[in-house]
């Protein structure tokens, strides 16, 4: 049998089956993790502490859940790759597709367009959170420098509450002897 045309055997097709779900476990967190980060987005610009740090913990999870469904993920190409085609070296997804029927290699690319769109959409919401947290950490540090660093010249005082004219008056017209 040639390449992409192999039969499936109950055994290959219980790898795929394993592959498929431990790709549609990443979609998920890669999901949940987008999500986390619309409602992080929603907690900074309310200011809540507890919020944020609930939030952050729950963005760890997802990170963390989204890297063990990532190493399952090869551990599980690779296994694929050497039922399929011992003879190949390299056990990567693209060698995979290469030994997989149409129909099995459609399903895999379509994951994998999932999964590019959900990263392109975490990464844009993550983007604008940072953006925003500088954005206000910026504020209040211009705010703090300026209530806590001295004034360059020195402080003008207004007497009798009127502030005295900037530009000097001619001698004519200035009544003080």
């Amino acid at each position: 049998m040639g390449k992409g045309k192999e039969i499936m055997t109950p055994l290959r097709e219980g790898l795929l089956e394993e592959l498929y779900r431990r790709l549609e476990e990443e979609i998920l967190h890669y999901h949940l993790l987008g999500e986390e980060l619309k409602k992080e987005s929603e907690i900074l610009r309310r200011g809540s502490a507890e919020g944020l740090t609930e939030s952050l913990r729950s963005v760890e999870m997802h990170v963390e859940e989204i890297h063990r469904a990532h190493e399952s993920i090869s551990k599980a190409i690779d296994e694929m790759v050497s039922a399929l085609g011992p003879e190949e070296k390299e056990r990567n997804l693209g060698t995979l597709l290469t030994l997989l029927p149409a129909k099995e290699r459609q399903r895999i690319r379509s994951y994998e367009r999932t999964l590019a769109g959900l990263k392109k959409w975490t990464f844009q919401v993550n983007a604008r959170n940072r953006t925003y947290i500088q954005d206000s950490l910026a504020c209040w540090k211009d705010l703090v420098s300026l209530l806590t660093l001295p004034l360059s010249g020195p402080p003008m005082y207004v007497q009798n509450g009127t502030q005295p004219s900037s530009s000097p008056q001619p001698f004519s017209l200035n009544r003080r002897v």
